[in-house]
Order: C-alpha cells, then sequence, then structure tokens
C-alpha cells in the first residue's frame, strides 16, 4: 500500500507542517491512509494494459500502476508543492526517473541530422535513438506530430504490441487520460502511440533510430497525450 509505516508517518507530517502552494489542478490528502484529490484533476499514463474508457481505480493504485511504468504522477497530483512531493518520494518503492536512464547526447561529425537527441534501452533491452533527423524522419519530423520524448521512451518501454519485420521495430502503448477526484480516479480518454524505429547500426554504434511516431487515429497527438509523465 502506498505512504505506509514511518515513510508514511513521515509524509503526512511533512504535509501538515508545510505550507501548501497555491495549485490550480487540486492538493493531495489523505483519508484513512487513502490518497485523495480535493479538485477534479486530469493525469496522462502511457503502457497500462487491459483499460478501458470508463474504468476506474483508487488514486493510490493509479499512482502505484503509475510507477510500475516508471511515471510519477504525484506532483501533478500536488501541483506546485515541491515540498509535499519530496517528502512523498521517500515513500517506500519508488522507481528512478526515467530521465535518469537516458544516456548522453552523442555529437557526430558530419550530417548533423544524424547527431543522436536522446537513447535509452526498449523493453527488451535493445537500444533505442531518436537522432536529430530531417522534416521526414527522427526528432525534427517528430514535432509535426506533437510527439514528446516522454512518449516515445514510455512506448518503447511499456509496449502492448512490439513487431519486428526485418531492421524495422514497431511499438504500439495506449495513452489513458485520467479524471482523479476525491479517492477515485476514471478513465476518461484513451488513445494508441505507435513509434516507428530502424534498427540499422550506424558507425557510432547506435541504431539509425526512431523515424516517425504518431497517435493512431488523428495523427497529430492531441495535448493530453503529449502531458504524459516523465
Amino acid at each position: 500500500m502506498f505512504l505506509q509505516t514511518i515513510g508514511a508517518a513521515f509524509a503526512v507530517a511533512v504535509l501538515i507542517l508545510t505550507p501548501a502552494a497555491p495549485s490550480a489542478i487540486g492538493d493531495l490528502a489523505s483519508v484513512d491512509g487513502e490518497v485523495t484529490v480535493a479538485t477534479p484533476t486530469e493525469v496522462t499514463v502511457m503502457g497500462l494494459e487491459d483499460v478501458s474508457v470508463g474504468d476506474t481505480v483508487s488514486v493510490t493504485e493509479l499512482i502505484e500502476l503509475a510507477e510500475d511504468t516508471d511515471q510519477d504522477v504525484r506532483a501533478e497530483l500536488l501541483g506546485s508543492d515541491e515540498g509535499s512531493v519530496a517528502a512523498l518520494s521517500m515513500a517506500p518503492g519508488r522507481t528512478p526517473a526515467l530521465a535518469s536512464l537516458t544516456g548522453p547526447s552523442i555529437k557526430l561529425a558530419g550530417d548533423p541530422a544524424y547527431s543522436i537527441y536522446s537513447q535509452w534501452w526498449d523493453n527488451k533491452r535493445i537500444k533505442a535513438a531518436v537522432r536529430n533527423g530531417t522534416g521526414t524522419w527522427g526528432w525534427q519530423h517528430l514535432q509535426k506530430h506533437n510527439v514528446s520524448l516522454a512518449m516515445l521512451q514510455k512506448t518503447t518501454q511499456f509496449p502492448r504490441n512490439r513487431d519486428v519485420n526485418g531492421t524495422t521495430i514497431t511499438y504500439v502503448t495506449p495513452a489513458n487520460l485520467f479524471t482523479c477526484w476525491l479517492a477515485s480516479c476514471r478513465v476518461d480518454k484513451t488513445m494508441d502511440v505507435r513509434v516507428v524505429s530502424n534498427n540499422t547500426r550506424l558507425n557510432d554504434g547506435a541504431p539509425r533510430g526512431i523515424i516517425t511516431a504518431y497517435c493512431v487515429g488523428p495523427t497529430v497527438c492531441p495535448a493530453w497525450v503529449r502531458q504524459v509523465a516523465g
């Protein structure tokens, strides 16, 4: 259970003693050990399986499910109360932020399109990368589809489907928009994100990387998908 034993007591104590900063999206509280949100708050979580519009989970369960896919939604539920976020981060089972697993950018001599924007490991421990690219592939191309780095990482690390065809790897995973209020969170929207990557190794040892990524249906991803937690 989230917030338990000494970690829970310390977190609650800090929440009481630290003045809460004003937040437009709600404040996090605890009633009988269950985490509650005072005002309706929207959060997006990717990589959860068997989730449909209308499904409900507790706020506590959503926090734990998000952590299982390296997403920390507590800051969004807390708003700008950094002191409370820090206290809650001491709770048992906290997963390191995904950003800490991302390797440094590699600058290549020559064509700047092939400079690596970011790289990480996918769900099969295969190196994934996104290069600066051009208007037709890579990071520059992805901006046309309103795709963020967090979306790429979540889709490749927690895919619902992962298909390999020669040197092409295609990943698909859902993004789910939850509205949380009091002790419950409800799925209001869901949309698949598709990432297509070329696994051909280049002379820097990394794959050519992601060619394109987009939301299935509209192609250009809506803002609620892009706001997925990092």
